[in-house]
């Protein structure tokens, strides 16, 4: 499986990645900008982070460029230092949500995330060009102007109680989420759980966007009576959302909370959606006014599709919010922000407007084994096969039914084709993955298999 993803670069950090790589990443990027062009630099809290970030800044700093260390911290606030700094680009050292054993690189330049060209240029570079003089990086500490930007951000806020549980799941977050809300919202109640700094994240994956991750945090919402419970992933750009009665809110019904809380600020808008949605979530941003704009799975496709609409606000299912604000850019501390000061304002529960969302009989995605010489011929298998129904093809094919949709996604990457499925209701979510499995022969029982393990976990 290569390393070299759509839009980052993601690889086992013992097995796949070295100093070396980044150090020839940080060059190839540094090339890429003219001498001195100011780029700011960071990197998760896992355990390879420190020698490979001092690698891509030796790279960086070879290229001649002035390159800011900002050190450990979350993604977001790299991304702020970069917007406040006007800086030409940024890179970090960070797999996500990821386990500790994976590591990767996330970058952009200019206004722009990378796209698969980009990627591709990434891996075929090269170190030839002209010479130019090295130069020292230097360290900065954004953590005070990153709050001092939410406190400006939500002045009008300062006033609201709030009790909030937040789990860090002892990624970046941890030992400083706390703190900044409370300088943000003074008078609310915060506590936390793992919320200790650790390269191996307490031996779970930080991914908030799994169901089973937040079962704690699920659980000490309930013991605590709070209004709300919040956990962050690994590099702190995703947020999930536990309501007052401890129940951990699916992609689509934070994501139709996140459309009411925009409001009328959506109306005659554009809104960037993850075309792996619920189609119920695109009915209720046209309930608002808003314009759904369907783009293919990816934070870099989704974040590119933001800066060139100028969209208010975009989502994906895995806990990504895109906000204007933010140039196009994500941050799960600032969505958390938002969502603490609507509460308060509206005076409503989370629980009252979960219950708010449309039903939603849609599957996670179900990965099957599909060599990938074999991946083209399965899809156009599936086409064929449905050849009486329209079909869309951003990303893969989604054929459309007058009960429900089917997507099918390759990879360029690794042996496995993706299916999502969405029914009117659970007996025709049932109906449609059957007759898919009957059209499939060959990988039908395990897509089948997928499907209960999927139904059965939930």
């Amino acid at each position: 499986m290569s390393i070299y993803r759509s839009c980052d670069i993601r690889g086992d950090a013992a097995a796949d990645l070295s100093p070396a790589l980044y150090e020839s990443w940080g060059y190839a990027l540094g090339r890429q900008r003219a001498p001195m062009a100011k780029f700011v630099v960071g990197g998760d809290v896992r355990q390879s982070t420190p020698p490979f970030l001092a690698a891509l800044i030796e790279g960086l700093c070879r290229a001649g460029l002035d390159v800011v260390d900002l050190g450990l911290l979350p993604t977001p606030m790299i991304g702020h230092a970069k917007r406040r700094l006007q800086a030409e680009g940024y890179a970090v050292v960070t797999a996500s949500s990821d386990p500790a054993s994976v590591n990767g690189l996330k970058w952009m330049l200019g206004d722009r995330p990378p796209t698969p060209d980009d990627v591709a240029a990434l891996r075929q570079s090269g170190g030839d060009g002209d010479i130019r003089q090295p130069t020292p990086p230097r360290e900065l500490d954004v953590s005070f102007d990153y709050v001092a930007s939410l406190q400006e951000t939500f002045v009008q806020s300062l006033a609201i109680q709030q009790r909030v549980v937040i789990d860090p799941m002892h990624g970046c977050w941890a030992e400083k989420v706390r703190r900044y809300l409370h300088a943000i919202f003074p008078q609310c109640l915060f506590s936390t759980i793992h919320d200790t700094v650790d390269g191996c994240f307490g031996g779970r994956t930080p991914d908030c966007s799994c169901p089973r991750a937040l079962h704690e945090l699920c659980e000490a919402v309930y013991r605590e009576r709070a209004h709300l419970g919040l956990a962050f992933d690994g590099d702190g750009d995703r947020v999930a959302l536990v309501d007052d009665e401890g129940v951990a809110l699916s992609a689509e019904e934070a994501t139709y909370v996140l459309l009411q809380i925009y409001g009328e600020e959506l109306r005659g808008a554009p809104f960037v959606c993850d075309l792996r949605f619920s189609d119920r979530i695109a009915e209720a941003a046209k309930q608002r006014g808003a314009e759904p704009i369907v783009e293919r799975a990816g934070h870099g496709f989704l974040h590119a599709r933001m800066c060139e609409t100028a969209a208010p606000f975009g989502a994906d299912i895995g806990g990504h919010y895109f906000h204007r604000a933010l140039n196009g850019g994500d941050d799960g501390l600032y969505t958390a922000c938002r969502v603490i000061a609507y509460l308060a304002r509206s005076e409503k529960t989370l629980a009252e407007l979960r219950r708010g969302c449309p039903p939603v009989h849609v599957t996670p995605d179900l990965r099957v084994s599909v060599p990938l010489d074999a991946q083209a011929k399965v899809i156009q298998q599936v086409c064929e096969a449905w050849a009486e129904f329209p079909r869309q093809t951003t990303d893969g094919v989604r054929i459309d039914t007058p009960s429900g949709w089917a997507l099918v996604r390759g990879s360029a990457t690794e042996p496995v084709l993706t299916f999502r499925f969405e029914g009117l209701d659970s007996h025709a979510l049932d109906d449609l993955i059957e007759r898919f499995c009957d059209c499939l022969p060959q990988y039908g029982a395990e897509l089948q298999e997928r499907y209960q393990a999927a139904v059965g976990a939930g």
